[in-house]
């Protein structure tokens, strides 16, 4: 049944009892009652609420890497190019994704490394590794080569995620080819 026919239905039975017995507050009452039990009994037959809001929208953001860039090593990765960013969580000039709220999350990263250089993009959480790539293009004369890579993570309200090499050294990637972006699922 349908949350609009529902409350309707509500309100029609207490039109009937506020018209019949003349008292609005009594009326109130029992409807207040009736509609507590009316959502369990919804909520146990398909799991959704006609009377509770609805959910936040989830947060979501995809940046990309503006031009070729050269990233020193330690340095976390900046994806200055957002395309998507609802919710505000990822910052373009740190590039780091603070998470808004206790969540599963699901990141993903791609790095177009240069030939004949190594660009192992790894996801960190709160400065701890979580997830790598390997972008070793060493001996590969002349030719680009790409790697992606992607991560689900529980995670908590306040954590950094980011993108950096994940052996430590210095990294030479392809704009608008390397891209980090990530969705909280609900």
């Amino acid at each position: 049944m349908k949350c609009t026919y529902i409350k309707e239905l509500l309100w029609l039975l207490f039109s009937i009892y506020a018209a019949v017995n003349g008292d609005c507050n009594k009326g109130i009452t029992l409807i207040k009652g009736q509609l507590k039990a009316l959502e369990k009994s919804v909520n146990m037959v398909d799991g959704s609420s006609c009377f509770s809001p609805k959910p936040k929208m989830p947060v979501a953001f995809h940046a990309e890497v503006s031009s070729d860039k050269t990233y020193k090593a330690g340095s976390p990765w900046v994806f200055d190019k957002v395309v998507t960013n609802v919710g505000n969580a990822y910052n373009s000039t740190t590039g780091k994704f603070t998470t808004p709220s206790k969540s599963i999350y699901l990141f993903n990263w791609y790095t177009l490394g240069y030939p004949g250089e190594m660009a192992h993009a790894g996801l960190y959480v709160n400065g701890k590794i979580k997830g790598r790539q390997a972008t070793n293009n060493i001996g590969n004369e002349g030719k680009y080569i790409t790697s992606g890579s992607s991560i689900v993570l529980a995670l908590e309200k306040g954590d950094l995620v980011y993108i950096m090499d994940a052996h430590g050294i210095t990294s030479k990637v392809k704009g608008r080819w390397t891209a980090f972006g990530g969705v909280q699922q609900n």
